[in-house]
């Protein structure tokens, strides 16, 4: 009996899932957008950098998990039933998950232009889990007032998608353990 499913990556799927997970990221994002205005007002700046820096690693954490474990199950399907080499295929699930954020940032530059309302505070909502780096950069919520410098900040953060999804996926399909590579490293170091 000859499994063709078996023989074959679903690569649709891997790149509803990547959609999916940006969607959880989001749901965590607001957690940590939740806690971020719980203190922001007691901590101020130090608030943004932290939570800032819990919602950047929120975003590496799931879509690296998701990139280890997709490369793994892809690499035992080319092994084990000759489906087709896709090594580098966690870039095109990171640019799909990253999809929805530059979408938010076109309307952003139309709001700008003057071309629809402000959208600056949805721009921010969109992005729950840059939230706190955004607030920074554009802390009223009138656009008109942002320093239009922080384009550049909003066309980078979105970039952690590809970048994350791409390098994981590429360590689960190359069977990297990133846990082993931290813990030997440690041990060599401390035998010097």
């Amino acid at each position: 009996m000859d499994n063709t499913s078996d023989n074959k990556i679903n690569k649709k799927k891997l790149l509803l899932w990547g959609f999916i997970k940006f969607l959880e990221c989001e749901l965590m994002g607001t957690f940590v957008l939740l806690f971020y205005w719980a203190v922001s007002v007691s901590f101020g700046t130090f608030a943004n950098i932290l939570f800032g820096f819990v919602g950047i690693t929120t975003v590496v954490c799931v879509m690296a998990d998701y990139g280890l474990k997709q490369g793994d199950k892809a690499r035992n399907k080319v092994t084990l039933h000759g489906a087709e080499p896709c090594r580098n295929f966690g870039l095109a699930i990171g640019v799909v998950a990253m999809l929805p954020l530059y979408i938010a940032l076109f309307f952003l530059v139309l709001s700008r232009l003057g071309i629809i309302g402000n959208f600056l505070p949805a721009f921010k909502l969109i992005n729950t889990f840059f939230f706190p780096i955004i607030d920074l950069a554009a802390h009223d919520p009138n656009i008109e007032n942002m320093n239009p410098a922080a384009f550049i900040l909003f066309a980078a953060e979105p970039l952690i998608f590809p970048i994350t999804t791409w390098i994981s996926f590429k360590w689960g399909y190359d069977q990297i353990d990133p846990a082993d590579k931290i813990i030997y490293k440690s041990q060599k170091s401390d035998k010097k």
